[in-house]
């Protein structure tokens, strides 16, 4: 962004000693102390709060796929669809069996 060099720094040196004065130096350099200190605190509350926003959907989002997992396990309960399978075959079984007994009653 900005690049000072010495000579540069030296004249803004010597020309902030003439506006604000010798006397009234320390205080300046306290305020822009000040200044500073809270432009930091600023942006690493910024930057804390971002952070803090970007874990939240990172969690929202890990959260989805972890539901979105657990339906896909629930759709691929092997066991489950098995013992629909063979309760589906012991029904025709017993169908076909019906049928069977009703064809030699006759």
């Amino acid at each position: 962004m900005f690049s000072f060099g010495w000579s540069e720094i030296f004249l803004l040196g010597v020309i902030i000693v003439i506006v604000i004065g010798p006397k009234d130096l320390p205080k300046f350099i306290k305020q822009v102390g000040f200044l500073l200190k809270n432009i930091r605190k600023i942006s690493s509350d910024f930057k804390s709060s971002i952070n803090e926003l970007a874990e939240e959907s990172e969690i929202k989002e890990f959260a989805k796929s972890v539901n979105e997992v657990k339906k896909i396990k629930d759709g691929i309960n092997i066991k489950k669809n098995f013992e629909n399978e063979i309760k589906t075959v012991k029904d025709t079984v017993k169908l076909t069996e019906d049928n069977i007994s009703n064809i030699k009653e006759k």
